[in-house]
């Protein structure tokens, strides 16, 4: 499938084989089969968001890394869901107390700190 110049390609692999994204092709592999307690949506969101950020490299789905391009894609999907997830409407003090219901959806547990920061009244 290819939509916005994106080809989003759904693979069946090894559970431990994590989705890729090549920045170069604007490609996105999702494995289906991947283990991990991330939402689907959220890993379809940190790759997208690799694809806004980058443009020559190919990187594995790594949630947990602490390189920077990981964790400005990490960012980067948690902003997209939330744009998604919370009404235009609703105040980022509602968001706030909403939180725990949002990461809980998008099993963000591990990134809960990233959450709050994106998520934090200003």
């Amino acid at each position: 499938m290819q939509t916005n110049h994106i080809t989003l390609i759904h693979i069946s692999c090894s559970s431990y084989d994590p989705d890729v994204v090549n920045a170069q092709k604007r490609a996105i592999i999702i494995n289906r089969n991947y283990q991990t307690h991330f939402s689907y949506h959220f890993r379809l969101a940190h790759e997208i968001a690799h694809l806004l950020t980058e443009t020559t490299h190919t990187y594995n789905f790594s949630q947990l890394a602490k390189s920077t391009s990981e964790k400005k894609a990490n960012l980067t999907g948690i902003k997209i869901l939330a744009d998604c997830y919370f009404p235009d409407h609703q105040s980022k003090i509602m968001c706030w107390e909403r939180r725990f219901q949002f990461i809980e959806t998008f099993g963000l547990g591990q990134l809960t700190h990233l959450v709050e920061h994106v998520l934090t009244p200003k």
